[in-house]
């Protein structure tokens, strides 16, 4: 058994790159040692700026022995009436390079033919490896992709050695002209370029002596012990906003040390201070135990502690030419206030075809008033709401916003509060952006809520009107985003919203403004269906940040209707919950299945029970209007499951029927009747899902 460490150095990758490139190289790596017959006991995958690796353990030095069988022609036509073969069975074991006396014949469903049993090569591990590598690296994609030289070959950075090691043998291969080999370079300042290595087993220590930690766990682990005894030093906490998973990506050989600022800037509001520190500079603030931001921060140096005072007095001159620049901005935009802003939104555009975001504005104010009265927002509350629309894209024509932009809503709300503006309006701006991410929080209040859900519907109505729709590798107006957090925070409210009703008005609006390239009808349907895909995926993805439910258990839910998100989603949740828990659940929905599949294409309308000529046809329209009282009450409450289990009382006179009755009997006028009656009966079943849609097994 071997060890193979495979290494492709790179130019630094930047740090949001790891994360799919690991993920790959973990998962086809894997898939390319299974199909290359070789043994393993675990695969290791490393990141770092420089580098990225794929290590097996306990590789085996030889490829399993395998065979294949290649289909021939028929026996009839490969032997003659002496069992003696023939030219075509002659020609056919040539082709494949096995003698004809090994030839076998099988039958299967199309008759009996010839079969060649070949013996696959087993070839040494080095082999195998060497035609495979290539394809594995050029295989692995990235965010953004780029092409260097006069080569063919897009990766994530240009690649300037491959190291590939079978124990102490180098797999050989080339990749767009860089030849594979035993060398590999360690750190670009603390070491001497690049050196051989003596074997895959000495990867990792290697690599340390010449101050790499390649693990990028272990790095991590190393920066954050040295955060965590620079901050107790200072009495701090760190604030990390995710930066440590960054900063594990920015350094092979970290050296934290803690610098400070004038205590004067922390009169700016504490997003400048952070954004300017962690966003822009990449350094952790502090804060004291209370949470207040403290003058200092922690930053980590790629390199050792030589003349780290000299690195740390360089980090703060820079941050105090950042804040200098902050303050000022932030004090110029102090001089005007938040609503003589809105006005200036007319000179920036939000798309061509779409006009500027003052004309947004307008649309926005439209789609928040519709949700307002959806919802009978009181009169209050709707004022503060329209205000919080008014103003919510004004902050992006201030000087900090221009400079910041990730600020964009928080500087907004720190300008409205500074302007007078009501603390709901403020906060509404502060949170509409939200959630900006997968895994942010959705506003936390109504007003916030509702300015949100608005933004993000009229960004997705105007785009997909004017047909600037994502694509499987494109979005570059993140619609995406923008639908899944209307699906979010519709969820989080736990209130009834139209869909179609909120795109109605945006729409209304944008042709007002004739600004609707594409008729309102097609827009609508379009930006529907989109919703309804990202309701679908929010559904199926695994808790926190779906509910889990079964693919097939969302598109029953989804399919009689969606227009009302959360109803949708109660519906969906609670045949989850009833295919894990109710016994019965399979049978109801078989029985529930015979009536819809009868009843499709049927135009509708109730039976005439003068035209009943069994007892099963009774028996059935007696338990439906026994049933349809208690199921009117479940339906308005939306108590899913109970109305789940009333309708299943029905399973047992639904048999009856189809056992009893023939439906699509020769008299037209019984078979309407008939049909009548089962499309009745599925419409009670529709309250909750398309049953036929469920897998039944």
């Amino acid at each position: 058994m071997a060890r193979f460490v495979l290494e492709i150095g790179t130019e630094e990758l930047p740090p949001r790159f790891f994360a799919p490139a690991l993920s790959q190289l973990r998962s086809s790596g894997e898939g390319m040692l299974r199909g290359a017959r070789l043994s393993f006991s675990r695969v290791t995958v490393y990141g770092a700026p420089r580098r990225l690796a794929f290590i097996a353990e306990n590789l085996s030095e030889q490829q399993a022995p395998a065979t294949r069988e290649e289909r021939g022609p028929p026996a009839r036509a490969a032997y003659d009436a002496d069992g003696n073969p023939t030219r075509a069975a002659l020609g056919f074991a040539r082709r494949h390079g096995v003698a004809p006396e090994t030839l076998v014949v099988r039958k299967d469903d199309q008759g009996e033919y010839v079969y060649a049993v070949i013996r696959e090569p087993e070839a040494p591990a080095g082999e195998a490896l060497a035609a495979r590598l290539p394809s594995l690296i050029a295989g692995l994609s990235f965010p953004k992709m780029m092409r260097w030289g006069s080569g063919s070959l897009r990766f994530g950075r240009p690649i300037r050695w491959l190291l590939s090691l079978l124990d102490d043998q180098v797999v050989s291969f080339e990749l767009d002209g860089i030849r594979s080999g035993a060398r590999t370079r360690g750190h670009p300042t603390l070491a001497d370029g690049m050196f051989a290595l003596a074997c895959a087993q000495a990867y990792e220590g290697a690599l340390r002596e010449r101050f790499v930690i390649v693990d990028p766990e272990v790095r991590r682990a190393a920066i954050d012990q040295q955060l965590q005894e620079a901050a107790q030093a200072a009495d701090a906490r760190v604030v990390d906003g995710g930066l440590l998973e960054e900063t594990t990506f920015l350094v092979e050989w970290p050296t934290a040390a803690r610098g400070g600022f004038d205590p004067a800037f922390l009169r700016l509001p504490r997003p400048v201070l952070v954004e300017e520190m962690q966003h822009v500079q990449s350094y952790f603030p502090l804060e004291d135990q209370r949470g207040s931001l403290l003058p200092q921060f922690i930053a980590v140096r790629d390199g050792g502690a030589d003349h780290l005072d000299t690195v740390v007095s360089g980090w703060e001159s820079v941050l105090r030419a950042k804040l200098i620049d902050a303050s000022y901005f932030f004090h110029e935009d102090l001089k005007r206030p938040l609503a003589d802003r809105v006005d200036d939104l007319r000179g920036v555009v939000f798309q061509e075809q779409l006009g500027t975001m003052y004309d947004k504005v307008q649309r926005v104010r439209r789609a928040a008033a519709a949700l307002a009265q959806q919802i009978g927002l009181e009169a209050g509350k709707r004022e503060a709401l329209d205000r919080a629309a008014l103003l919510c894209k004004a902050d992006l024509t201030t000087m900090m916003v221009g400079e910041l932009p990730r600020l964009q809503g928080t500087m907004g709300c720190e300008y409205a509060l500074a302007s007078g503006e009501a603390p709901d309006v403020a906060k509404a701006i502060g949170e509409h952006y939200r959630p900006r991410f997968a895994g942010d929080e959705v506003p936390a209040t109504t007003l916030g809520r509702l300015l949100a859900v608005a933004d993000k519907a009229d960004t997705i109505a105007a785009c997909f009107s004017a047909g600037l729709l994502p694509t499987g590798s494109a979005d570059p107006y993140g619609l995406r985003r923008e639908a899944t957090g209307v699906v979010a925070i519709v969820l989080a409210m736990n209130v009834s919203i139209s869909i179609g009703r909120l795109l109605d008005a945006c729409l209304r609006e944008l042709g007002e403004q004739q600004r609707l390239p594409r008729p309102a009808p097609e827009a609508r349907a379009a930006a529907l269906e989109f919703l309804r895909q990202r309701l679908a995926t929010y559904l199926r993805d695994a808790p926190p940040a779906g509910a889990g439910v079964r693919y097939d258990l969302v598109e029953a839910a989804l399919a009689v209707g969606f227009d009302d998100l959360r109803d949708a989603a109660e519906r969906a949740k609670a045949l989850q919950m009833l295919a894990d828990s109710e016994p019965e659940f399979l049978p109801i929905v078989i029985a529930s299945t015979r009536a819809s599949n009868i009843a499709r294409g049927f135009d509708g309308g109730a039976p005439d029970e003068r035209l009943f000529e069994h007892e099963a046809e009774r028996a059935l329209w007696e338990a439906y209007k026994q049933l349809l009282p208690t199921v009117d009450q479940q339906t308005e409450v939306s108590d899913y499951v109970a109305l789940f289990r009333t309708l299943g009382r029905l399973r047992g006179p639904i048999d009856r029927y189809f056992d009893d009755v023939l439906v699509m009997t020769e008299d037209e006028r019984l078979r309407r009747n008939r049909l009548a009656t089962c499309w009745t009966i599925n419409q009670l079943f529709r309250r909750i899902a398309d049953f036929s849609l469920v897998v039944q097994s």
